[in-house]
């Protein structure tokens, strides 16, 4: 695995274990994946996602 790759995993993996909440934690990691240019859906319309699937 890429230093780089570690470094990253490592610092989510600590502010997530930090957040109060699942949105909280969600928005964590879509601000790094923004970084890297990964677009990810916002909280709510990965629930509606989620919700659609049910």
């Amino acid at each position: 695995m890429a230093y780089e790759t570690k470094v990253i995993l490592t610092l989510l993996a600590e502010y997530v274990g930090r957040a109060e909440t699942v949105e909280e934690a969600y928005n964590i990691i879509i601000r790094a994946a923004n970084v890297e240019g990964v677009k990810l859906p916002s909280y709510e319309e990965f629930q509606e996602q989620l919700k659609g699937k049910k």
